[in-house]
Formats: structure tokens, C-alpha cells, sequence
């Protein structure tokens, strides 16, 4: 049964009022998704994060230092193609020499983190250790489908040859694949399956994987929802989602769950923190994280028709 709860109008006006406060990026990208704003604006907001090594910085307010990453790059990227920036501009032409530069072609995988000195604030779970850096197995599937999927929407002479070897790496991975994906691999994969200019081996082979590990990773349980693990939504954050019909019986609880959990502030809190690791950074990476969830999630309650505005 469809459910007919919306987010209310004063709801969603509270939402847009915390948003107000966010980073420029946040604000921006509020502002072109609700408010009809030129994309130009935001892309003017994420040129801050941009290293002159073309790497992208802090974008997630979990790796906090200046220092570029693979996985703030590769948010940079699906954003730019999000808001149909075109290859020759100069933002997605540098982004691309750092993952060029950044690739390791001895083992086809990207670090998801640069070496750093753990002196910064950071989450505990980018701790920097050499041995887990050296997990190159664990790289093949994250951060490797995700730069791919950056790559696919960005075909350029230069990244040609690159996007075709890794797309065969990528490929026989996934044909080695027999049990369930793990989550955060699994969420580059489904990113990788909405890239543009996807070869139709290499859609098929994830369509092939990817049900049965949404369907091993999903947690169902309501009751679960406020913890750590895969909602629905996650896989599901569009109503066009090819993968909606795995996760249909839980789909309309996920989204009462959603307009639910929604504070008084007219945020929604992440459910992680960073426990005992810089307590007095975290107050600040916590209302990043606050705001980058309530532009999700007013995407995805809109995207349902679930807003009573906007």
C-alpha cells in the first residue's frame, strides 16, 4: 500500500532555513536543485576545493585535511556531471590529469586516500596505516568503480586508453565475483551502473552481481534504520531506480521513516560520529554531514512526490 505522509510545507521551509547556515557548496547546490540557480554558481562553490594538483579536498567532512583524495575527486566529479559541465572546462580537465596521475597501473586501482600523518581531523576509519593501504584487493572495489564511473562521463582523448583497461579490469572482477559485495563497494558499483557511455558487457555483468548483494546488504528492519547499515533509499534514491523492485515492500516505510526522523532544526543527523577522535572537530564535520543529508534526503522525498512543496 502507497502511503500518502508528505514532508509539510513549514517542514520543508525549516529544512531550507538550516541549509541557510551550511557551506557555500551546500547552500549553492540548495539553491540550483530547488531555486532554479545557475549551476555556474555552484560550480563556482567547489572550485574552493580544488587543488592545484587538480585533486579535490575536503568534500567529505570526514577527511577533513587539505590534502586532495580519490574519494573527494570522485564526489567532485559525478557533481560536475550533474551539473552538465562540459569536458573543456578547465575544472574537469585538471580533475582528470590528477586521476591520471594518481592511478596505479601496477595493479589497476586508485588509493582512496593520500598518506597522511593522522595528525588532522579525520574520522577514525581514515586513520592512515601503510598496511591498509597496501590492501589493493580491497581498492578494486572502492574506489576503482566510482573513478570509472567519473571517467565514463567524461570521455576524453586523454583518458581514453585508461578508461578501457580499467573498464576490463573492472569487468573481470566482477566475473570472479561469487558471494555478496560488501557496502561501501557495492554503492560504487550501482554509481558505476548509472554512468553515462557504459559498455553493454560490462552493464550486464553488473546487473548480473549487483542484486544479489543489494539484496545480502539491505537492512529491512525498520526498527534498524537509525543504525549503521543500508536503508532501502540507498539503493533506491530516485523513483526511476532500476533497482526499486528489490527493495518495493520497504520502499514507502523507508521514505514515513525519512519525513519521520527529521529534527526540529529542520536537519537530519547522521547516524555515525567519531566517538573519542577529535571531540572538538567533530561538532563542525556533524553539521556538514547535516547538511549534505537534508539535501539528500529533500531530493529524495521530492523525487517520490513526497513534498508538500517545492
Amino acid at each position: 500500500m502507497t502511503s500518502s505522509r508528505q514532508l509539510s510545507g513549514p517542514a520543508f521551509t525549516r529544512a531550507a532555513a538550516f541549509l541557510r547556515q551550511a557551506r557555500p557548496l551546500e547552500q549553492r547546490l540548495f539553491a540550483f536543485h530547488f531555486e532554479r540557480a545557475a549551476a555556474e554558481t555552484v560550480r563556482g562553490a567547489l572550485r574552493k576545493f580544488q587543488n592545484d594538483d587538480g585533486g579535490f579536498h575536503s568534500l567529505e567532512a570526514d577527511i577533513g585535511f587539505p590534502a586532495s583524495s580519490v574519494l573527494s575527486t570522485c564526489h567532485a566529479l559525478h557533481l560536475l556531471h550533474e551539473l552538465d559541465t562540459p569536458p573543456t572546462n578547465p575544472i574537469v580537465q585538471r580533475t582528470l590529469d590528477y586521476l591520471l596521475a594518481t592511478y596505479d597501473g601496477t595493479r589497476d586501482v586508485w588509493p582512496i586516500i593520500p598518506p597522511h600523518d593522522n595528525s588532522q581531523p579525520h574520522a577514525p576509519w581514515w586513520h592512515y596505516a601503510e598496511e591498509s593501504a597496501q590492501n589493493w584487493q580491497g581498492l578494486r572495489d572502492n574506489p576503482r568503480p566510482d573513478v570509472l564511473a567519473g571517467l565514463q562521463a567524461y570521455p576524453t582523448a586523454k583518458t581514453r586508453a585508461l578508461v578501457a583497461r580499467v573498464a576490463q579490469a573492472t569487468l573481470a572482477r566482477l566475473r570472479e565475483t561469487t558471494g555478496a559485495l560488501e557496502m561501501y563497494g557495492l554503492l560504487c558499483y550501482l554509481r558505476l551502473h548509472r554512468a553515462p557511455n557504459l559498455a553493454t558487457e560490462l552493464k550486464t555483468e553488473l546487473e548480473r552481481v549487483l542484486p544479489r548483494s543489494i539484496t545480502a546488504n539491505v537492512e529491512r528492519d525498520p526498527t534498524k534504520w537509525n543504525g549503521y547499515g543500508l536503508r532501502p533509499l540507498d539503493v533506491a534514491p530516485r523513483s526511476d531506480s532500476p533497482w526499486r523492485p528489490l527493495v518495493a515492500g520497504e520502499v514507502e516505510a523507508n521514505l514515513d521513516f525519512l519525513i519521520q526522523t527529521q529534527t526540529a532544526d529542520g536537519s537530519w543527523h547522521p547516524h555515525w560520529n567519531w566517538g573519542d577522535s577529535f571531540p572538538e572537530a567533530w561538532p563542525r564535520a556533524k553539521l556538514q554531514w547535516q547538511a549534505v543529508l537534508t539535501l539528500a534526503n529533500l531530493r529524495i522525498l521530492r523525487s517520490y512526490g513526497r513534498l508538500a512543496a517545492a
